[in-house]
């Protein structure tokens, strides 16, 4: 994608800040459903309140669309990252432990925007990237290994797992098609959220009641759903994928899982054990060690005066 020392240093910047912001994402969610939320009524402050937020910008960028931002593609990313993500993403919530959910689902879509390039482009992941994806695994799988492999209620924690599998692989379709057709952050993020809203409003008048919880609770949840995770979140990524590409900005979501068991230290009352704080330290190693091309890359060049030649 974009070339240059800037371009990569904002891309990198831009990953981290998406991995922070779904990390306060992904600990809301579990204060929903924690509060009585269905996955109907997350799934619709998520794409209702993004669309009414990111609406004036699309109509704003409107007659500056680039021709590929087309109306099929903005309705299949829709059918990828709009109400059947949202779906087994909180689905997957009710039935499987928190950790489960800030593993499987960042892992799948790191493993899917890697896998995708190589199987349908031709592209060869570097030693580099092999190794820091293998390290970033280790240290997911530590971060969950602590937490039990259910919630007590027999097997339906296999199920929510098989949700996350789902939402994560969704989520890594879409990382590879925002970078395949290099498509416009905030455009594509409004495009998507509006069509997901129109989508789903009726089903879920129809079908679906509210919670009874207080406005308060609404409110709480419209700014980690529809502001954070819908909004924000997807255009500070989507503008990372435009300059890293999505193999290497597919590597950040699985920093989610490190974040979000640090933040849920003030926004959810619960420590990280010894296990947990390993986890987050192998993690972001993990990161390091993929991203050593881009820190050889920033590396100022030292001047070697043997390697001057002659030309006199």
């Amino acid at each position: 994608m974009a070339a240059g020392k800037a371009g990569t240093i904002k891309g990198v910047g831009l990953g981290l800040a998406a991995a922070l912001l779904w990390a306060v994402y992904n600990v809301g969610v579990e204060i929903g459903r924690a509060e009585g939320f269905t996955s109907a009524d997350l799934a619709i402050l998520r794409y209702g309140v993004a669309g009414l937020i990111l609406a004036p910008l699309l109509a704003v960028q409107w007659r500056k669309l680039p021709p590929s931002l087309t109306l099929p593609r903005a309705i299949m990313l829709s059918c990828i990252i709009g109400p059947p993500f949202a779906f087994l993403f909180n689905t997957g919530y009710g039935l499987a432990p928190l950790a489960h959910a800030v593993v499987i689902s960042p892992g799948m879509s790191m493993l899917v925007a890697n896998m995708l390039p190589i199987l349908l482009d031709g592209q060869r992941l570097s030693v580099n990237r092999k190794l820091g994806i293998a390290v970033l695994i280790i240290g997911l799988m530590a971060i969950a290994a602590d937490r039990p492999a259910t919630t007590g209620a027999g097997d339906t924690a296999i199920l929510g797992d098989l949700c996350f599998v789902g939402s994560g692989s969704l989520w890594g379709v879409f990382i590879y098609l925002m970078a395949r057709w290099r498509l416009p952050a905030i455009a594509t993020t409004a495009a998507t959220s509006i069509l997901s809203a129109v989508f789903f409003l009726p089903f879920y008048i129809l079908y679906f009641d509210p919670a009874p919880l207080p406005l308060t609770a609404w409110i709480e949840q419209a700014i980690y759903q529809g502001a954070i995770g819908g909004s924000l979140a997807i255009i500070v990524f989507a503008s990372s994928i435009s300059l890293l590409g999505s193999g290497l900005a597919g590597l950040f979501p699985a920093l989610v899982p490190p974040l979000a068991v640090l933040l849920a230290i003030p926004l959810a009352r619960q420590w990280p054990n010894a296990l947990q704080t390993l986890g987050v330290v192998i993690a972001s190693g993990g990161l390091i060690v993929s991203l050593d091309q881009v820190a050889r890359f920033l590396r100022p060049k030292r001047y070697d005066p043997d390697r001057v030649t002659d030309r006199r």
